[in-house]
């Protein structure tokens, strides 16, 4: 019985020398799924060009095969990789590409306004299975003034879960923020125009040496998001925009 003992723990020290040895880019193709037996080797060295006998997991034997059934049974059901957040007017624009899924269910968008307490404010469907790059979108209308952070909690269709990386947008809704798009070809200039409130303002254009180019009074500006466009007779050069109410006044530049 002593010697059935010190022989196991000699087995089971070769199991943990052999598993430090791991090839990392094989793993990870036999955990997704891939055709292993043209990047591997069998236990004598030589390589495999079937799967008759492929000692599948690492290329390294049965030192790993146990590890590798495990990782088999808990893979995840999405690779997520790319997911962003972008500020749009009075709204965040969320989106997110999945490299791989597999019996995927669904996406839980969860905010937070401390980064660390969550909340679900929306589920969308995921495709279920892909070996390619499928993109999603999801819009928050309704932002936190302050910072929003998000979180995508990618949901299995056996509970299985994950939770993405915290991404963040910078939100102030009590203050008025403009975004100017100008196009000189066709003469034109769209203004965005976030507003926390219903008010009247006017804007104008200007050049570097004060000249007005456009200026158009008593605009009603609505709570939320204006759409305004102007045609604009000149030439291409850096100008200055000017939104003024009767409680601010904001310049910003940009390049017509």
């Amino acid at each position: 019985m002593k010697k059935i003992i010190i022989l196991s723990g000699i087995l089971f020290s070769a199991i943990m020398a052999k598993a430090q040895s791991v090839d990392l880019t094989k793993l990870l193709q036999d955990i997704n799924g891939a055709n292993v037996a043209f990047y591997t080797t069998n236990e004598q060295g030589g390589a495999i060009n079937t799967y008759a006998d492929v000692s599948w997991g690492d290329g390294f034997g049965v030192a790993n095969r146990a590890f590798i059934q495990s990782l088999r049974n808990v893979v995840l059901p999405i690779t997520l990789s790319k997911f962003n957040a972008k500020k749009d007017a009075e709204a965040v624009n969320l989106t997110w590409t999945t490299a791989m899924e597999k019996n995927a269910l669904h996406f839980e968008i969860r905010r937070s306004t401390d980064g660390k307490k969550f909340e679900q404010i929306a589920t969308v469907g995921a495709k279920g299975n892909s070996d390619s790059p499928v993109n999603y979108s999801f819009r928050d209308a309704k932002p936190a003034s302050g910072t929003n952070y998000y979180q995508l909690k990618s949901v299995d269709r056996d509970g299985t879960f994950t939770t993405s990386i915290i991404v963040a947008v910078q939100f102030d809704l009590s203050k008025t923020e403009v975004t100017i798009m100008a196009n000189s070809a066709n003469q034109t200039i769209k203004v965005n125009v976030y507003s926390p409130v219903t008010k009247a303002a006017s804007f104008a254009v200007v050049d570097v040496s004060g000249k007005v180019l456009l200026r158009v009074k008593n605009i009603s500006l609505q709570k939320g998001n204006n759409a305004l466009e102007y045609t604009l007779n000149a030439a291409p050069q850096l100008l200055i925009g000017l939104l003024s109410s009767a409680n601010d006044k904001s310049a910003y530049k940009f390049y017509y």
